[in-house]
Order: structure tokens, then sequence, then C-alpha cells
């Protein structure tokens, strides 16, 4: 596959996007690391079910869905997937927006996993 950004916003929040079947195994590959989390699964279940997903959102003119947590897993930092954003071009594409406490570390062990041998992480600034 080779190369893929990560893009941390000003808010501290990595975003990756990916294609669909890539975004499952990252986040199957993230769930192995750090163990099962609702947000997590959400994300999961939310990818797998891509197209009913993507209608849902454009009816209700979201461009982003927001993931529901466990208050406990955000009280204790383990949330891992803030909002994704589903995007239909010649692919269906995910873009996935972690919570910023999330190790992004982990993001890049996985990423390599996948098979991403160049990770490239752009910081942005005013």
């Amino acid at each position: 596959m080779g190369r893929i950004k990560i893009i941390v916003d000003l808010a501290r929040s990595p975003h990756v996007t990916l294609k669909q079947e890539e975004a499952l195994e990252l986040l199957e590959c993230i769930e192995a690391r750090h163990g099962e989390t609702r947000d997590l699964s959400e994300a999961l279940r939310i990818i797998r079910n891509f197209d009913e997903f993507y209608n849902m959102a454009r009816k209700k003119f979201e461009e982003y869905l927001f993931i529901p947590k466990d208050s406990r897993d955000a009280i204790l930092g383990r949330v891992v997937v803030h909002k994704i954003k589903l995007e239909r071009n010649n692919d269906k594409n995910a873009e996935i927006i972690f919570d910023r406490r999330f190790d992004i570390e982990v993001l890049k062990k996985c990423l390599q996993e996948i098979g991403y041998s160049d990770i490239e992480v752009v910081r942005q600034t005013f």
C-alpha cells in the first residue's frame, strides 16, 4: 500500500482516511491491542454497514457521525474513536477521527500491520 498521512488537527485529534476494508482492518487491529470499548465496537458496526449509515447521514444532512461512548471509558481515557465521516467517490472511504487522548503510536503500529510502510504525521497549525 505504501504511504499514508495522519493529520493531527488543532484540537490534537488524529485523522486517517482509508477505504472501507482498510478501516475495518485498522479498527480490528486497534481493538486487539487496546481492548474492546463501546465506541470502537460502534465504529466497526458503522463501517461494516457503510451504505446504510451513509444514506442515514445524507438524509439528516450530517457530515460526521458521532460515535456513542461509554461515560466510564471517557473518564478513564479509554475512548478511541471520536467521530467518522463516510464518503462515496469511486470507493467507499471512511475518515476516522480518533480521540485526542488516544496513543498515536498504537495507530502507527496498526497502520504498519495492515501494510502501510511510509507513515507521515502532519500537525496543523494556525
